[in-house]
């Protein structure tokens, strides 16, 4: 990485964007807060706009390790990028506990990526994983994957032209939920400085249960490894 992720998130949030972040809804803040605790959305892939909370979110204390419960963070982007097509005036809200499944009956684990434009790894990581059909194996498994996006090619905090360009991209044809974290939210769970980080998540309690920095793609041992032996545990 190329600078520390306390001076990054410092950095990245005192940055802003002359291109706004709109929504059917009117324009939208690009760095939304956290939302209120528990509370969870009843967006499905492809919805846009606001949304009314309606599922508990599992109560903190939140942690940032391996064990602890993630926050209810909130981004902005697109649940499913490709009916979207790309298009940054159909931007949305989409909160982690989206993803929050507890009899987990369409998803077991959530992997969360946190990548950054200029990271040679990143693009390494995702053309791999569009290659190999990675999303569309693991997701037949009950695996969903949320790709985050927090820094351009110059190391400035990523616009939705950025997220447009990353997804799109022939290359990637990223088809998971795609958001921009401009403001590095997903930096207090960077244990080293390196990109990307990978987080894998129990749907059921929204706990981390495997966090990887960098990218290994070794059989068996890499992150795709790791995940499958978890789902195998679990009889998936």
């Amino acid at each position: 990485m190329r600078a520390s992720i306390l001076l990054l998130a410092f950095a990245a949030s005192l940055g802003c964007s002359s291109e706004a972040v709109t929504s059917p809804n009117g324009p939208a803040p690009v760095d939304q807060g956290s939302p209120a605790p528990g509370s969870t959305s009843s967006f499905g892939p492809g919805a846009t706009g606001d949304f009314t909370p309606t599922q508990a979110y599992p109560e903190g204390p939140y942690g940032h390790g391996v064990g602890a419960v993630i926050d209810n963070l909130e981004f902005i982007g697109w649940h499913d990028p490709v009916a979207a097509g790309y298009d940054p005036n159909l931007l949305e809200h989409i909160r982690l506990g989206d993803f929050y499944d507890p009899t987990g009956t369409q998803t077991e684990l959530l992997v969360i990526n946190a990548s950054a434009v200029w990271c040679t790894v990143c693009q390494g990581e995702l053309r791999d994983m569009n290659t190999n059909g990675t999303y569309a194996a693991f997701r037949s498994r009950k695996v969903q994957i949320l790709g985050t996006l927090f820094e351009d090619n110059q190391s400035k905090p990523a616009k939705p032209s950025d997220l447009t360009l990353w997804g799109s991209s022939m290359q990637r044809a990223i088809a998971f939920p795609l958001v921009l974290d401009p403001g590095l939210k997903m930096g207090v769970y960077f244990t080293s400085d390196a990109t990307p980080l990978n987080l894998v998540i129990d749907t059921r309690t929204m706990r981390i249960i495997d966090s990887m920095m960098g990218y290994d793609p070794t059989p068996g041992t890499g992150l795709w490894g790791r995940v499958d032996r978890e789902l195998q545990t679990r009889g998936l």
